[in-house]
């Protein structure tokens, strides 16, 4: 009797050991889904430019169109590339291609275009006057510089 009871708490206790660890793997493994599902989600405006998604959702000032016209560092191109000037190869165009991003750069110019057409025109600029060109930055951001906002997020 006391044999088999002996046996039942080895074989118990080694049933244990193996799906206890088992769960354990289980969960890393949950984990690590996870963490690749969150790194593959699309970024939205908010998580790449927030100071100017606020700004686009309140309604922009003049100040803010003059910004968006004239200073590509702290535009909503320069804001997502941490207000470096960085994408415009920090102001030297010879730079852009090496440390820097024409295709940011040709963003920033539409969308600057537009704010100061709206400006000569006097009529406010709405988000929705912006919307598909923010909409290509954004698909471009989320193929080419994803890291960027990933580097940024870790420095604040």
């Amino acid at each position: 009797m006391v044999i088999i009871m002996l046996r039942f708490k080895l074989s118990y206790n080694a049933r244990n050991m193996y799906y206890g660890s088992n769960k354990n793997i289980q969960q890393d493994e949950n984990e690590k889904i996870l963490e690749e599902h969150i790194l593959n989600q699309y970024l939205t405006l908010e998580d790449i430019c927030p100071i100017w998604f606020n700004r686009l959702k309140l309604g922009l000032t003049k100040k803010d169109m003059d910004t968006m016209a004239r200073d590509s560092k702290y535009c909503l191109v320069g804001e997502a590339w941490g207000f470096t000037g960085k994408h415009a190869g920090y102001y030297l165009a010879p730079l852009i291609p090496f440390i820097g991003c024409w295709t940011c750069v040709k963003y920033g110019n539409k969308m600057g275009k537009i704010a100061r057409r709206r400006k000569l025109v006097a009529i406010n600029l709405y988000s929705s006057d912006l919307e598909p060109i923010i909409t290509e930055f954004l698909k471009h951001w989320n193929e080419r510089h994803r890291d960027v906002t990933e580097k940024l997020r870790k420095t604040k």
